[in-house]
Parts: C-alpha cells; structure tokens; sequence
C-alpha cells in the first residue's frame, strides 16, 4: 500500500479516544459496574461509534458478555446500535479476546499478544463423577456456542483474507485453480491445504496454528463424505441417513472416547446445517462475496457455457464456495476451543480473527474505502447488484 495520506479518513474504521472505555485488568463485576454508566452516557449522546481498547488477561465470560450486550444496546428510539471498534493495547487473552474478535472492525497494535481456548470452570473440592459428566457436557455446549459466535463475528474477515490470497496465488499462476480448485463445491481441506501452504510458505503463521486449521479442514472433509450422495427429499431423512453413516464409520474405525466425541460435534454441526441459521448465514456470504468469489478463469468458463444455464452455473459455483469456507472457518474455530492458543497481532490478522494490525503494511476494509475512488451513485448501485458479469442470486 502507499505510504501516502489516505484519500480521506472514515471514522468509522478509526478509534476515536474521545468516545471509548477501557477494558483493562481482570473482567469481572467489578469492572462491568465501572464501565455500564460510561457505556451509557457515550450512547445517549450520539450514535457515533465507541472505540473499546483492551488490555486484559480475560475474565468471567458472562461479565464479558454483559458489556458486549450493552454496548450493542440500542434506545428508546429504537436505533441501530453503536458500530464497535475495538482495539488490543497489549494483551487481549480468553473473554477480552472474545470482546477484541466481536468488534465491527477489530484492530490491534503489532506486539499485541491474543489467546484463545475453550470453556474453563473451577470446580469445588468435592467434586464427583456425576458433577465431572455434567461440567463436561456444560463445557463442550458453551465450546460449540463460543465457536459458532466467534465464526459469526469473523467470517468476514475470513472471507477478505481468503479472496486477498486467492487473487495473489491466480497472479503468480494465472494457469493454477488456487484455493478452489476446479470443483464447483470445492473440498474444504483442499482450501485449507493450500491456506496453510501459503501463510507457512510466507511465514506468516506457526505451525502450532497451522495445525488446527489442517484438523479444520480435515474434519469438514470427512464429515462432509458423509452427505455426498445423500440426496433426500426430507430434512428428518437426511438426518437419519447422517446420522446412520457416522455411527457406522464410528464403529468401524473409532479406538477411544475423544474419536467418539469428536464425531458426536460433527454430527451436531451437519444436522445444523439443515437448520435456517447455517443456511441464511451462507445466503448472506453469496450476496456480499460473489464478486470477490469470481475470478478470470470463471470468467473464462463462463463465457463457454450458454445464456441459459450460465446463471445457475455461476449460482452454484458461489454458492459451492461459501458453503465450503463457512463450514471450514466454523471447524476452525471450534479447534480454537480445544486448548491454548497464543497468537500475535500478524497471526490473528491472516487467520481472519482481526481487520488490522496498526502500522503494519497488510490490506484491509479502511485502506480499500479510505483510498476508494468517489464512484457515482448510479454505477455503485450497478457494483452492489452485481452486474459486472456476476449475475444477481
């Protein structure tokens, strides 16, 4: 990117230290009773943006989800809530995490240091067998939950960092499929093999990191062989056949509890892609990614195929896309809860959990609207249909 001054500043990509709070130190009541007056009174005098800096080694999720529910509140008027920027000081480690990765645009400072892991409890001292079972199925619901949120929150930025490597892979080898290969349902590990290959390749990420986007993609693989030829008219036979499938598969090959366990989360997770919430959140991806999930060779592929059948062609190529880097980026985040993952500032911003890294070189949402030409109305409208060449769906 250029060194020069942008274009013009956007307000909302920027923190702004006169509307904000700090979340600094443990969260906990103590901290939440401090900022709720602040949050409010920053509310009630405009809509702008709040900017929330973070420096915290976590805390109690239910005080991190407090503030985030509050600072998400809306008015009497009923108004569209405040947008959140939120930034990482330092150190934005388990809730602070959640509350860095839930902002409308998430930046942190390069020697930002961020942690993520799955649910924690302290138990009492006398602490049973039953009490254990419990605990264990209390934690691995709160783990799905914080992984489908933390996939709500950041597939976005997922999807940027994915299109921006995707583009920089077809310029090196206009002749290479990339990412996508040449499925119109591309196989999630195949994406994430050539993901990992890339960010190792440039260094940009650890291999202890790198390895839980490998598990991603392999489990969505193997799950997904589960569905291939599953082609039911009812929603209930589908999840029967699913569910027939993996438990054969389960006692074909499973050895020890954890295997069991993990095809019990994998079986939840496809019998919830039948649900509305999975399908709405990969029609939302089609609408605001299909001309960033078009590229020349599409192009070029597309304009072989014939007037008729080309907008369902081009429909299923989109839709085959979100579909897989959904449920690849949604495997990925529930591997995020499955121990301690420490990541630096760079890391978190090419896994898609950030926008920016401040001061450092990389591409995001600010430099691309701050830099953007001043484009009329009647053509911008034109963009958001998706007329260049990308058929509305």
């Amino acid at each position: 990117m250029s060194e020069q001054e942008p274009i013009r500043r956007d307000p909302k990509y920027r923190p702004n230290h006169n509307r904000s709070v700090t979340i600094s130190g443990v969260i906990d009541n103590t901290l939440v009773s401090r900022l709720l007056p602040e949050i409010v009174r920053l509310q009630s005098v405009s809509r702008d943006p709040i900017t929330v800096y973070i420096e915290s080694p976590g805390g109690d999720t239910e005080c991190a989800r407090l503030l985030l529910e509050a600072l998400r509140a809306s008015n009497q008027d009923r108004s569209e809530p405040c947008r959140l920027i939120t930034v990482a000081l330092g150190e934005a480690s388990s809730a602070a995490s959640d509350i860095l990765m839930a902002g409308d645009y998430a930046l942190a400072y390069p020697y930002s240091n961020i942690l993520c892991h799955g649910t924690r409890i302290r138990p009492s001292s006398s602490f049973t067998k039953d009490q254990a079972a419990s605990y264990a199925r209390y934690m691995a619901g709160q783990d799905e939950g914080f992984a489908l949120t933390l996939a709500r929150n950041c597939i976005d930025r997922f999807m940027f960092r994915i299109s921006r490597v995707w583009r920089i892979i077809e310029d090196l080898d206009a002749t290479s499929p990339g990412l996508f290969g040449d499925a119109d349902v591309p196989a999630a590990s195949s994406i994430s093999r050539e993901f990992r290959r890339f960010l190792q390749d440039n260094r940009f990420t650890r291999e202890t990191i790198l390895e839980q986007l490998d598990i991603a993609g392999q489990n969505a693989h193997r799950v997904f062989a589960f569905v291939g030829d599953l082609h039911l008219s009812s929603a209930v036979d589908r999840k029967e056949a699913i569910r027939t499938a993996i438990l054969n598969d389960a006692l074909a090959r499973a050895s020890s509890e954890t295997e069991f366990s993990s095809l019990e989360s994998s079986y939840r997770l496809l019998c919830d892609f039948f649900e509305k919430h999975h399908r709405d959140m990969i029609q939302t991806l089609m609408g605001r990614w299909r001309v960033d999930l078009f590229g020349q060779r599409d192009y070029q592929k597309a304009a072989s195929i014939n007037d008729e059948e080309r907008p369902k062609w081009i429909m299923e190529r989109i839709s085959g896309r979100c579909f897989s880097l959904w449920f690849l980026f949604v495997f990925f985040c529930r591997q995020l809860q499955t121990g301690d993952f420490p990541m630096t500032a760079t890391e978190a911003y090419w896994l898609g959990l950030i926008d920016e890294v401040i001061g450092l070189d990389l591409a995001s949402p600010r430099i691309l609207v701050e830099n953007a030409p001043n484009i009329p109305s009647s053509l911008q409208r034109g963009y958001e249909e998706g007329l260049q060449g990308v058929p509305q769906i």
